[in-house]
C-alpha cells in the first residue's frame, strides 16, 4: 500500500463519523512525516500477548528522566539482530507507517517512534516524537479554522 492507501485504510477502520473526520482533518500531517522515511512498512515488536513492545530509556545522568520508545525496523533480520536473545518470545509483525505514526498521538504512553533505517548501524535512527507531531497537528488545524472565517471577522 502507498500513503495515500494508507491513510484511506486508516480512514475507514476509524469505528465512527467523528473518528473519520478527525483522521480526515490529520491525515495531511501524518502524510508529511511518513514522507521523511524511506521505507512505508516497517516491523515493530510484539510480546507473545500481542502487545506492542515499548522501551523505557532512562538518563544516565539523570535517572527520574525518562522516555518511553517504540523502535520500528525495516525487516524481521533486523528485529531479530536488536533484541539479540533479549526478547526471544516476541514477534516481528509488519506495520504500515501512517499506522505508527498515528499510534504515536494514540497511544498516551509512546513519547517516540525510533526508525532503524540502516540496517549495518541499528544504534542509528529517525525519530518522530509526539510532540513534534502534536505541534504540527495543531498548526495544521489552527491555519484550517482562521481559513474559514468570513472575511468580515474583525
Amino acid at each position: 500500500m502507498n500513503l495515500d492507501q494508507q491513510v484511506q485504510a486508516l480512514i475507514d477502520g476509524a469505528p465512527d463519523v467523528e473518528s473519520r473526520l478527525s483522521v480526515t482533518a490529520i491525515a495531511p500531517i501524518l502524510q508529511q512525516f511518513a514522507a521523511t522515511l524511506p521505507h512505508i512498512t516497517y516491523y515493530i515488536c510484539q510480546s507473545p500477548q500481542g502487545e506492542w513492545v515499548i522501551t523505557t530509556l532512562r538518563n544516565q545522568l539523570k535517572p527520574n528522566l525518562e522516555i518511553q520508545v517504540m523502535y520500528a525496523f525495516t525487516s524481521v533480520e533486523d528485529v531479530q539482530k536488536f533484541n539479540s536473545g533479549l526478547l526471544a518470545s516476541s514477534l516481528a509483525i509488519e506495520v504500515p507507517v501512517i499506522q505508527l505514526i498515528f499510534y504515536l498521538l494514540a497511544f498516551p504512553e509512546i513519547d517516540r517512534l525510533v526508525f532503524l533505517n540502516d540496517s549495518e548501524d541499528l544504534n542509528k535512527g529517525q525519530e518522530i516524537t509526539r510532540d513534534s507531531l502534536e505541534e504540527s497537528i495543531a498548526r495544521k488545524l489552527d491555519r484550517d479554522r482562521s481559513s474559514q472565517l468570513p472575511p468580515d471577522v474583525c
